[in-house]
């Protein structure tokens, strides 16, 4: 991993703007930060209000560009006891009876948790949208990359992908389904046992907007749908990666999860405490080929207050 070559600052910046959380087959982790690092990241960060109503500033052309891996985990416990879930009613033999849970916690990490970048962007521009994105803008996700669900249940909870690609729609199931789709592209997809259809979304969507099968009630999920790559959702063991992240500039970005999607609340950063105001948070002037890590706790009670 290369060395961070100077102390740079992250800003946490209240977001005024509504706020606007899964994704499988994350790569691969770039490498694991230097202790002396994170504890230089950690000792730069610091608070800034940002004015809302004006026209956004012009921002400089990147000098290149960064990655940045890290982890959510959860402090303290979760109750479980204010999961909203709909009992089986239907289709017995095919629908599991396990809750559709809200919030998945494992070991204390948190999955499902969605990381994107909010500001302008310039689709299309090799000093923005490098070269590998731009490969992948107009794909199809399928196999692995596929929204999917099984025993009536769907397998990502928050799902991440380009405002040009194309998301294969699969249905698993022995049993009939359908996909409500509630985003500027709205869509109410027929889905027959065991076939697929495809979804193209034509807009970018500032917040994840919802899922649900009007067949089977308890079923949600959520998409968002952005118009560049710039975003991650958390692994399984909590853990996200962003790679490719343009350098030289400001980097808005926002934390989402669906229980605590508004409001305020806090989360440590690199082991110091911030409050924030619907997920929004600056990182300034990266360097080029920098790694950033970025390990990131929130209290369960955060949770526990919103359910």
């Amino acid at each position: 991993m290369k060395s961070i070559n100077r102390i740079f600052g992250f800003t946490l910046s209240v977001a005024v703007s509504c706020l606007l959380g899964c994704q499988r087959g994350l790569p691969e982790s770039v490498g694991v930060a230097d202790e002396d690092n994170v504890k230089q990241v950690a000792s730069a960060f610091k608070l800034e209000s940002t004015a809302g109503g004006g026209a956004q500033a012009a921002l400089p052309d990147p000098t290149g560009f960064a990655n940045i891996t890290g982890k959510i985990t959860i402090d303290g416990s979760i109750d479980t006891n204010k999961f909203v879930s709909y009992g089986v009613n239907k289709d017995a033999n095919v629908c599991s009876a396990e809750i559709n849970k809200r919030v998945q916690v494992n070991n204390g990490a948190l999955q499902w948790g969605l990381l994107f970048y909010d500001g302008s962007f310039e689709v299309g521009n090799d000093k923005w949208d490098h070269p590998d994105y731009q490969a992948q803008a107009s794909i199809v996700l399928d196999g692995d990359l596929a929204f999917d669900q099984k025993a009536c249940i769907f397998l990502s909870r928050i799902k991440a992908m380009r405002t040009g690609q194309t998301l294969q729609i699969l249905n698993s199931d022995s049993v009939g389904h359908n996909a409500k789709l509630d985003g500027l592209t709205s869509a109410n997809l027929q889905i027959g046992a065991g076939a697929s259809v495809d979804y193209k979304p034509g807009f970018q969507e500032s917040k994840p907007f919802g899922v649900s099968c009007s067949a089977h009630p308890w079923m949600g999920s959520y998409v968002i749908v952005r118009d560049n790559s710039l975003y991650a959702v958390t692994a399984e063991d909590g853990t996200f990666e962003i790679k490719n992240v343009p350098t030289g500039v400001e980097l808005p970005f926002k934390f989402w999860h669906e229980v605590i999607q508004s409001g305020s609340f806090s989360m440590t950063v690199n082991e110091e405490e911030f409050s924030l105001s619907r997920g929004g948070f600056t990182l300034p002037n990266l360097e080029a080929g920098q790694d950033v890590d970025l390990q990131i706790t929130i209290n369960a009670e955060h949770f526990n207050k919103a359910l």
